[in-house]
């Protein structure tokens, strides 16, 4: 637990950015035809001070959507989105920057999100004075050297007067974090800041980020295709799949006890979550298309476990025998459900990640021999 969320109670405790039941579809046409892509449906999430936050899933599920959503950068179709319990809605450039400089994002390219024309100090220069434009001169310099301090490049003087391109790739992020810290955001938005930086150096990332969170008190939303770092760096995990969160629950547990099939899918993939796309081919196939969406559960066209239900009524979320919440209809105690409380289910899976990747590959191979 940091440092931060030690001194508050939990009964007073409020999220600093909320989604409710946040929807976003894109308009798409073709050969006459007008469809939308389901990039979010009932997209529900809080984020707290001093708390990291991720979704977790595979390309394609909608992470980054959601994202550019609680950025603002895009509109959202339905739903809701809260700053500090109240309702936002930009609608000028005025108020965006008043957003932004409450809720900044971190990108994943640490290449292509720096001016490769402009000198470090140029862009962390600029940042501050867009959020703080009182800054001029020797105060300027001081600012631009102490965010430098504060993700680890030092002595500051051997970075100011660099190029994106004489840096290395985890140095090009840590700019890219000085850059959104120059506003004093309440949030990070990091849509998969390590994805693209050499393993070794994957860690440094996490621990400054995770320092943020616990001295500073800044809400994290940390956005990855990768289990493993999830459990690491995480408070809580929301597993997404094609636009919807299937599961959400403490890191520890969701991990440790996947209750979703999908989610035993994604924790089976680990420690090399590249090799995810071959491990959900084996799993009956591709993921489905947003524009034409399973009905009921959308994993349902893939899972070993569907039944008539899965495809009849999208689930509610349910509590697992580990306590977290799993939209899955294997913990419904309707008679009509596949396996009645999910107790079944979890006395059969010593390993359920494991067990569940068996038999979806087992029913990929009969249906291939068919």
């Amino acid at each position: 637990m940091s440092e931060f969320r030690q001194t508050v109670p939990d009964n007073i405790r409020k999220p600093v950015l909320s989604a409710q039941h946040v929807t976003k579809h894109y308009p798409v046409s073709g050969f006459g035809k007008k469809n939308v892509v389901h990039a979010a449906d009932d997209v529900s999430l809080d984020l707290y001070s001093g708390q990291v936050v991720a979704l977790v899933g595979e390309s394609g599920s909608g992470k980054s959507t959601i994202a550019k959503l609680l950025a603002q950068l895009e509109p959202i179709t339905s739903g809701s989105i809260k700053l500090d319990d109240k309702e936002v809605r930009v609608s000028s450039g005025h108020h965006f920057r008043w957003y932004a400089s409450q809720v900044q994002m971190i990108f994943q390219d640490p290449f292509g999100s720096l001016n490769s024309i402009h000198t470090v100090n140029y862009i962390l220069g600029r940042a501050l004075q867009i959020h703080h434009r009182h800054l001029r001169g020797e105060k300027l310099d001081k600012s631009i050297r102490a965010l430098l301090t504060r993700v680890k490049l030092t002595p500051p003087e051997r970075y100011v007067d660099k190029f994106p391109h004489e840096l290395s790739g985890g140095q090009r992020q840590r700019v890219s974090i000085a850059r959104a810290l120059a506003a004093d955001p309440k949030i990070l938005l990091a849509d998969e800041p390590i994805s693209m930086l050499d393993v070794s150096i994957r860690l440094g990332i996490l621990n400054l980020l995770e320092e943020l969170r616990d001295k500073d008190g800044i809400a994290i939303l940390y956005i990855t295709h990768d289990v493993a770092s999830a459990r690491y760096f995480a408070d809580e995990t929301l597993v997404m799949y094609a636009g919807r969160i299937v599961e959400r629950g403490d890191s520890e547990t969701v991990t440790q006890h996947p209750a979703h099939p999908y989610t035993a899918l994604l924790v089976g993939s680990a420690p090399d979550p590249d090799q995810l796309a071959d491990i959900a081919h084996a799993a009956r196939g591709e993921a489905p298309s947003l524009i034409h969406p399973p009905s009921g559960c959308r994993f349902r066209t893939r899972c070993p476990f569907a039944t008539a239900i899965c495809a009849a009524k999208v689930p509610p979320y349910f509590t697992s025998p580990h306590g977290q919440q799993v939209a899955c209809w294997l913990y419904s105690d309707e008679p009509d459900t596949p396996v009645r409380g999910g107790d079944d289910l979890i006395a059969q899976m010593s390993h359920p990640a494991e067990k569940t990747i068996e038999a979806m590959t087992h029913n990929n191979t009969n249906q291939v021999s068919q």
